[in-house]
């Protein structure tokens, strides 16, 4: 009888035990299932979405096809548009139900490094033995680090560049030096700003200068976002922000504007109404023709160089432009990681379909000057229906310059368009002489200590 409640007993535990563990086992299987599946969200207009990301997901499923991804497409030109886009990817992630890809593009990605919701990176790229440093311009990979954890993978990036010819220069008896600093740089030009005097169609940049752009391109870092604190205290400070100033002054504002068609700089250049043209350039776009299309259609030659740091010397700063992170709530960090390999890998960032700036694999980078030289010389486009143009071979000092900004990055920042439009606001009373230098840093110091310890 002893025996048959033992029995009994040791049965009801294992029954017991069984019930208990079934829905860990049935939870552990259906997390297994869902991981195979990885979702991103992206921004798109009428079912199309970014070529480069459409890119990006077709040769991570041809090298993974047991792996999904679930697209999320969000038409920019419905409801919100890009506000409502980047709320949703916020709320659903800090759910815990968004996506496990995010893509940086209009995200505030100084906010999303401090909420905690990011997987740093750091320990996969260490433990992978395939993941080779020296592959990467490392500089702009480090923009991504935040508390020493790689919240963010840059994909690419950009110099604060500056085109004009040789021509321009030489009329307007201005010399400019490779090596010049930020000071040396605007004492070159205060002339050619001098004569603009209030002059409605003379400028010195054919487009607004982002001011971001400008004190990224300083190579000086002002804000610390690790630390939350500012210096707007140091003496370059208001230095660099007096030349922003005459930049400012002296250029097109986004009033001037009517329309964009990413060549106002170049047209500008071409009827003598700008010292210099600050046209976006996408590498596979713009970048390694516009040489041709001065040539040709100005008649002159180019000169392209970054905007001089506030020390000078040769080496350029890189702004990051497109980047992705993963989420902490990511069942399939591995298949993530793997995701994010093949956004970096030579193949996709060599590929000239994909629109991007810079690459930050350096093979690509190389790869791509080459592939024009080889495939593209001698080749035609139209720069519209009255103008053909032919692709001719880089100069000597155009791929001076592209070796300077692929292998002499000595800083790399990742900016924040919510800083960009505080610093604006409280600054423009200043740039139009209406408020005081010191009244004007003053409330901007107050509102960005505000905003970097929300």
């Amino acid at each position: 009888m002893k025996r048959k409640k033992i029995i009994l007993f040791v049965t009801l535990i294992i029954i017991i035990s069984v019930l208990g563990i079934y829905p860990v086992i049935n939870k552990k299987k259906l997390d297994s299932k869902e991981s195979n599946t990885l979702k991103i969200y992206v921004t798109g207009q009428n079912g199309s979405y970014d070529k480069r990301i459409e890119g990006i997901i077709n040769e991570f499923e041809k090298k993974y096809p047991n792996i999904k991804i679930q697209k999320v497409i969000f038409d920019i030109n419905e409801g919100d548009g890009i506000n409502g886009y980047v709320k949703k990817m916020l709320a659903d992630t800090l759910a815990g139900n968004g996506p496990d890809i995010l893509d940086l593009d209009y995200m505030s990605i100084r906010k999303l490094e401090r909420s905690e919701m990011l997987l740093d990176l750091k320990p996969l790229m260490e433990k992978d033995k395939d993941f080779k440093k020296e592959d990467y311009n490392t500089k702009v990979i480090e923009a991504g680090l935040y508390n020493g954890k790689q919240l963010i993978m840059p994909l690419d990036y950009y110099v604060n560049q500056y085109i004009t010819t040789e021509q321009l220069l030489k009329n307007n008896n201005i010399k400019l030096e490779d090596n010049y600093s930020q000071k040396d740089f605007m004492n070159a030009l205060d002339g050619y700003i001098s004569s603009i005097n209030g002059n409605k169609n003379k400028f010195l940049f054919a487009m607004p200068m982002n001011i971001g752009d400008f004190l990224a391109s300083s190579g000086e870092e002002f804000i610390d976002y690790n630390n939350k604190r500012v210096y707007f205290d140091k003496p370059g400070f208001k230095e660099i922000i007096d030349n922003y100033k005459k930049i400012y002054k002296a250029s097109k504002k986004p009033a001037d504007i009517s329309g964009y068609s990413g060549v106002e700089g170049f047209e500008n250049l071409k009827n003598g109404n700008t010292l210099f043209s600050n046209d976006p350039i996408a590498l596979r776009d713009t970048f390694f023709v516009y040489e041709s299309l001065i040539n040709q259609v100005i008649g002159e030659t180019q000169i392209i160089n970054s905007m001089p740091t506030y020390k000078g010397g040769d080496k350029a700063t890189a702004i990051v432009a497109q980047s992705l992170a993963i989420s902490k709530n990511c069942k399939n960090k591995s298949a993530a990681y793997n995701f994010i390999k093949t956004a970096i890998s030579e193949d996709i960032q060599s590929s000239s379909n994909l629109p991007s700036f810079i690459p930050i694999n350096k093979k690509a980078a190389k790869d791509l000057e080459n592939q024009y030289m080889k495939e593209k010389v001698n080749g035609t486009f139209e720069y519209n229906k009255n103008i053909k143009i032919v692709e001719q071979p880089l100069s000597d000092n155009f791929q001076k310059y592209y070796s300077k900004i692929t292998n002499n990055i000595e800083n790399a920042v990742i900016t924040d368009s919510e800083v960009e439009q505080i610093m604006m606001e409280s600054l423009t009373p200043y740039f139009e002489d209406k408020s005081s230098y010191e009244s004007c840093v003053k409330a901007l110091e107050n509102k960005i200590k505000l905003y970097i310890n929300e």
